[in-house]
């Protein structure tokens, strides 16, 4: 597959890499690292997204190449080039710029990817998607150089959380030892992605904590937002990214939740855990996916009965011995 993979973006002049929805630094980085590289080889290449970057990724894209769906055409493209997005539904509105493409390429490293493309290189090993665009920059003969290797690192640190997840392993760390080689700036990346907060964020932050609420002998813990505390606090949803890590800090939680109220949109929900509890199979009962240790799912519905609904299965989850998430219902939708 991996091969084929190589032919048809050697084949291909026209690239185009969408983002999924709310993009995190694994998708902006690999994206733009990847779309560099193809340029370097003499392609067209252009990254599109749905949302606008969050703003701490911003220095990822100093020259503004990440393009909203509408400032793109929606011909003449020979390839969709997707990484890290597991399921085509999690594009959003740059979803229809897909039809007429004649070749679409998956790259991932989520178990929940749904193996929507033409060719599919899902690689449950790999700590983010990162690692596999630098195997993709690799084979296709692109140097590295200071941009790429410090978006790249972005996209390792971020989705690892600093290199202390479980699923960091030593090809991991090799990579990210590689790209620091070839110039990626750590005092930016630590600057502008961890020490990026706003007024408004910090906000949300102690309407968040105040919410705190432990559960199951303390093994399960969350916090709640809603959207007219974001409208209070002058923020936005971005603000809400990375709350979800605060519960999980509590000694011996094993789950942690976050709920950001939507109105009329439902509920969307992070799930963490520690060691016991496979959240991707909690996150896809409802809809959703991810990882192991880290998934997330959007739920219709009044907000209560959304969050009372994921509780009790995690719960159920935790009760379970060696605390697997349960088999997908689909009762809920991503």
């Amino acid at each position: 597959m991996w091969a084929a993979v190589l032919a048809t973006v050697r084949a291909s002049r026209r690239i185009l890499l969408p983002l999924h929805v709310r993009p995190d630094g694994d998708s902006v980085g690999s994206s733009l690292a990847v779309a560099r590289g193809l340029r370097a080889l003499g392609k067209t290449a252009s990254v599109v997204s749905a949302d606008p970057l969050p703003s701490n990724l911003r220095f990822l894209d100093p020259g503004s190449e990440c393009l909203q769906p509408a400032a793109i055409a929606g011909d003449g493209w020979d390839l969709a080039l997707l990484l890290d997005c597991a399921d085509e539904g999690r594009l959003g509105a740059a979803a229809p710029l897909l039809q007429g493409v004649p070749r679409t390429v998956n790259i991932d490293h989520h178990a929940s990817n749904s193996r929507y493309a033409g060719l599919n290189v899902v690689d449950e090993r790999c700590a983010a998607c990162a690692e596999l665009a630098l195997r993709l920059l690799d084979d296709l003969g692109c140097a590295l150089d200071p941009g790429m290797a410090t978006a790249l690192f972005a996209a390792l640190a971020t989705d690892t959380g600093s290199f202390r997840y479980a699923a960091t392993s030593p090809a991991t760390l090799a990579a990210a030892a590689r790209l620091r080689a070839a110039g990626a700036d750590l005092d930016r990346i630590q600057s502008e992605i961890w020490e990026h907060r706003s007024l408004p964020s910090l906000r949300v932050l102690a309407i968040a904590l105040q919410s705190l609420t432990v559960d199951a002998g303390g093994e399960l813990a969350w916090v709640a937002v809603s959207d007219a505390d974001l409208a209070a606090a002058g923020a936005d949803a971005e603000a809400t990214e990375g709350l979800v890590d605060y519960p999980r800090t509590l000694h011996g939680v094993e789950v942690a939740a976050l709920f950001v109220h939507e109105g009329s949109g439902g509920t969307r929900i992070s799930l963490r855990s520690r060691t016991r509890v496979d959240v991707s199979v909690l996150a896809a009962r409802f809809g959703g996916g991810g990882h192991p240790r880290a998934a997330g799912c959007t739920v219709t519905g009044p907000p209560a009965e959304a969050r009372d609904r994921v509780l009790a299965a995690a719960r159920e989850a935790l009760a379970r011995p060696g605390g697997a998430g349960g088999q997908a219902a689909g009762d809920g939708r991503p």
